[in-house]
Parts: structure tokens; sequence; C-alpha cells
């Protein structure tokens, strides 16, 4: 009688894992959440780091290929036109540094959206810029990108 029960039991379990009734240990989920905000915050540090260092292979290897660019003003450059225009100065520390403050990292699935302010500090006269900036990343192959940018001027009155 046992072993007739068995085929039941495994076929309950199938059925149930296979229609989602069955799902992944909630620890696992948040495990792998954790672990994309920690990729997503390495990444946004990395871009800081290359923008105070002007560092082209970062934003090669972040900027996805069909990378959108949202600035104040409408469309801005995208990869191609964000590499080229650093090529010039590349390695060169630029007049401004660039610093990260507030930074909020959600992660949905394998899309995953970073919102901070940046804050720009010119190194000739102190003088100071703010950006409410958006990073929205998208995982493909396991391999996290930027996919859009978007920046807008922060007026701190």
């Amino acid at each position: 009688m046992r072993n007739f029960a068995l085929p039941w039991i495994a076929l309950f379990f199938l059925t149930a894992f296979a229609c989602g009734q069955i799902q992944a240990h909630p620890a696992s989920k948040s495990l792998s959440t954790e672990a994309d905000r920690h990729a997503i915050q390495q990444i946004e540090d990395d871009l800081v780091k290359g923008e105070n260092s002007t560092d082209i292979q970062v934003f090669e290897k972040v900027l996805a290929d069909d990378h959108l660019n949202l600035i104040p003003g409408g469309l801005g450059p995208n990869k191609a036109k964000v590499l080229e225009g650093m090529r010039p100065h590349a390695g060169q520390a630029p007049a401004y540094s660039v610093e990260t403050q507030d930074m909020q990292i959600h992660i949905l699935g394998d899309i995953a959206v970073a919102a901070y302010v940046k804050t720009y500090r010119a190194k000739e006269n102190d003088n100071i810029s703010r950006e409410d900036t958006t990073h929205i990343f998208s995982k493909d192959h396991g391999v996290w990108k930027l996919k859009i940018s978007r920046a807008t001027i922060r007026n701190d009155d």
C-alpha cells in the first residue's frame, strides 16, 4: 500500500511545483535581492569613481549598448557619444568632483532602480551644483547594465 501512495505524493508535489503553488524559500529570494542591491551599489560607486577620473572603461562596461540618457534639456548623448566625448580627456581629473547622497536602490526582479542626489563641486571656486539622478538597470544573462539615466537640476533654495 505504501508503494502505491508514493507515486501519487510525487505527482502532487510535481503538479504543485509546476503550477507555482510551492515557491522558493523567501530567504533565498531575500539573499538574491541583497546580492543584487550590493551589485548595483558597486556599479554606482564605480560610476562615480569613473567620472572623477574620466575612466572610460567603467562607462564602456556599465552602459548598455542601447543606453537612453534623459537630461534636463531632453534627450542626451547615447553610449557612443558619451564615450566619444570622454576620450580626449581619458585619465584626466575633471575640473570638478562628484559625490552621491541619499541613494535608494530598489530591485524589481531583473530591473533595478537607483535614485539619489548627485553633487558636483568645482575645484577652482568650490561652486556646487546638485541633480536628482535616477538610473534604471536591467539584468541580461546575469549582468546588470545601465539602460536609462535621468537627471534633473536640483534647485536648493
